[in-house]
């Protein structure tokens, strides 16, 4: 019966530490969850799934789905919304630019997760409005399940928070 109970301590104590170097070597868990082909997203013609792991903020006029809202009107040019994008996103945790338009106006990204390294998706399209004014159409969504416990909302807004606390 010992050498039963020692087996298997020995196998659990495998198991965790296999989980473990898995959750903490992520690169593991990143090739396991792979990104896969990434579409340019039109956010004119844009039509959104009917699962409820994305979120979509749009300009007034700009997307022809439903929307989770209007994106927010920044007073400044759209070269200076870039820039205060930019240094934003640099300080974000597992990020990473998937394409850049040759314009610099719309870039894909990934984020993942910070223990099982799912990734979602963010595309953000900068739109000028005159010269002095900008805004930005930007769809967040998971690339694996249905659900996403509120984490593609709360990205945007809070991304959207540091962004208008950048430009004013």
């Amino acid at each position: 019966m010992r050498r039963f109970l020692r087996s298997l301590l020995i196998i659990v104590i495998g198991i965790v530490v296999a989980i473990a170097a898995l959750i903490w070597e992520g690169t593991t868990l990143e090739s396991m969850l792979y990104v896969g082909d990434v579409p340019v997203i039109d956010f004119a013609t844009l039509q959104r799934d009917s699962v409820p792991n994305q979120y979509l903020l749009c300009p007034k006029g700009m997307c022809s789905t439903e929307t989770d809202g209007e994106a927010p009107v920044f007073d400044v040019p759209i070269e200076q919304l870039q820039v205060a994008w930019d240094e934003m996103l640099a300080e974000q945790p597992r990020l990473q630019i998937l394409r850049r338009d040759v314009t610099n106006i719309q870039i894909d990204y990934v984020q993942r997760t910070r223990l099982l390294r799912f990734p979602d998706l963010v595309t953000v399209r900068f739109v000028p409005i005159d010269a002095g004014h900008s805004t930005v159409a930007i769809y967040s969504r998971s690339v694996w399940g249905k659900g996403d416990m509120g984490v593609n909302r709360t990205r945007v807004e809070e991304w959207l928070a540091r962004l208008k606390a950048r430009v004013g």
